[in-house]
């Protein structure tokens, strides 16, 4: 499919006539058509085409309709059929009455050639620079973050049904790429063993017996592997992406024990005779969340918790403008493996958002994703506030009326010198690094300690010891718990609550929570074209002059609250 970008064509002025008899009082496509034109133009997809070969569908009509149809949580089908039979997209998309339209194969053709170019992200950069130029859509204003966590696409599975899974896959894998090879090194009990889906396997009852059939599937596996790592085998095999996969799983999920330690319960390993394969317990220690697979048809799947909510997927984080004169309009979507925790995304958001030249004056962010760090490094590195809880005091200096907490203290970062409220200076001042961050910890004497009256407000141990983070994030730390005692934070803080009621309008009409694809590049594109749809949504809404809706109460707390 080649492609020689063309300029997009005006609303036909049948389908205008049409289409204006039929929606004489507006409609939101038509008002999209009208005020932002085509959205779309085929020259930014030129580079997802090749030069020659039979003309493609027009790109920019494919993104419009790839985004209308997240809109609508239409699949490929329905939305063919909506381009050959609505008269509303026809005049979005600017075609005729009679066009015929495409097949459905070819949206999922263009979401491939998204993917497979690293542009997933220009659908909705594209309608974010259309909105700019007509001034629904400025830098420096205020914006919001949140995340949600993503079901993946393929059902979850245990350890030993992942283990299972993984070795039919290779085993589907190498009979169609070497059929003889495997069908000279394959155990004829294979056949039974592995022909039915782990769902389907009957599992055996009782401890001990679980344990074998386990320990069992990883001599099988095992024996696969060292068939494969053979001198004689061909070192192709080894670069088999589900071969690959194997290995992985193999060594998250088995390990080789001491025959002796309990050779009744499964055979030695290939090669090995003073080893077995056995079951991995938490003695042996698990890879990290990070590492870990799940499931062998989605390698980027992985478990995380959250709270109370645990799941096997990803995680997607959703940047919105909330400036009361404008749409609120998603700026950036990142999708991220599940594990990976808010906070460590906030640099990638800041990042993207500089280079799409849409950085927020101020930040508007939940606990999850602020620190001391990144309020000093925000401002300096883009100029951003954040907005958001500060890390409590947990000490129990805190908690007590009258103690003597990290304030009382008088520091001089200069001579590294910290003053207790008895005057006594500290004896020692070192610098510690401390989970990847340094921190400096001044300790007094323990002599002054054990002779001050004021030692009971003070400390229980037998001398005071501060830990303070570097001098600019204890200041920023410091200024951010003032702020949030002042009636004026409280105010401005409460519309980060606004990006819920967005990840709620995803979830309920375009099903944000759950995969339509596998893979994170894949996963990410549905995010993107989620955000995209939302935006075209609002715009429409915005054209319209429909005004924000306001949360939603009970018939009961709208009776409390204005009594006859």
């Amino acid at each position: 499919m080649s492609l020689h970008p063309k300029t997009c064509p005006e609303v036909p002025a049948s389908t205008a006539a049409v289409a204006r008899a039929a929606f004489p009082r507006g409609n939101p496509y038509l008002r999209l058509r009208d005020a932002l034109g085509t959205v779309f133009s085929d020259a930014p997809f030129a580079p997802l085409f090749p030069s020659r070969g039979q003309p493609a569908e027009a790109p920019w009509r494919l993104a419009l309709v790839t985004v209308l149809q997240f809109a609508e949580n239409l699949s490929d089908r329905r939305a063919a059929e909506a381009v050959r039979g609505r008269i509303d997209w026809k005049y979005l998309l600017g075609l005729e009455l009679a066009d015929p339209g495409f097949d459905a194969s070819v949206l999922s053709e263009f979401r491939t050639r998204l993917v497979t170019g690293g542009a997933e992200a220009l659908l909705l950069d594209t309608l974010l620079a259309l909105c700019r130029e007509h001034k629904l859509l400025v830098a420096r204003g205020r914006q919001r973050t949140d995340s949600t966590h993503v079901l993946g696409a393929v059902r979850a599975l245990n350890r030993l049904g992942c283990a299972i899974e993984t070795l039919q896959a290779a085993l589907n894998a190498l009979a169609a790429a070497a059929p003889e090879w495997l069908r000279t090194h394959a155990d004829p009990a294979w056949v039974e063993r592995y022909a039915k889906p782990a769902d389907e396997v009957h599992i055996p009852k009782g401890e001990a017996a679980r344990r074998a059939y386990a320990e069992q599937i990883g001599h099988d596996g095992h024996a696969l592997l060292a068939a494969i790592m053979a001198p004689d085998a061909p070192v192709w095999l080894r670069e088999v992406p589900a071969v690959t996969l194997l290995r992985q799983v193999w060594v998250q999920t088995f390990c080789l024990v001491p025959a002796e330690a309990g050779a009744d319960r499964g055979a030695s390993a290939p090669g090995a005779d003073s080893l077995r394969v056995g079951w991995r317990t938490p003695a042996e220690g698990f890879p990290p969340a990070l590492l870990r697979i799940t499931s062998p048809y989605d390698p980027d799947m992985h478990v995380a918790q959250k709270r109370a909510t645990t799941w096997i997927g990803y995680k997607v984080h959703m940047t919105e403008t909330c400036d009361e004169e404008r749409p609120h309009l998603v700026t950036h979507v990142e999708t991220t493996p599940a594990p990976i925790v808010d906070r460590d995304t906030l640099q990638q958001v800041h990042g993207s958002l500089a280079a799409k030249d849409l950085l927020p004056g101020s930040h508007l962010v939940d606990a999850g994703y602020v620190d001391a760090e990144h309020r000093v490094a925000s401002v300096r590195d883009h100029g951003v506030t954040l907005i958001g809880p500060a890390p409590k005091d947990q000490q129990w200096q805190a908690r007590t009326p009258g103690a003597f907490t990290l304030q009382d203290f008088r520091l001089d970062w200069d001579r590294q010198v910290a003053t207790c409220p008895a005057g006594h200076p500290s004896q020692s001042w070192t610098v510690n690094p401390r989970q990847g961050r340094m921190v400096m910890r001044a300790r007094f004497s323990r002599t002054h300690c054990q002779a001050c009256a004021l030692k009971p407000r003070c400390t229980r141990s037998a001398r005071r010891l501060l830990t303070l983070r570097p001098r600019e994030e204890h200041a920023a730390l410091g200024a951010a718990r003032i702020r949030e005692t002042q009636e004026a934070y409280a105010a401005q803080y409460r519309l980060r609550a606004g990006i819920e009621g967005t990840l709620s309008q995803a979830v309920r009409t375009m099903h944000l929570r759950r995969a339509r694809y596998i893979g994170l590049a894949k996963v990410h594109l549905q995010h993107v074209l989620t955000a995209a749809a939302l935006n075209l949504v609002r715009v429409a809404a915005w054209l319209a002059g429909t005004p924000l809706a306001r949360t939603r109460q009970s018939a009961f707390v709208r009776l409390m609250a204005h009594p006859a």
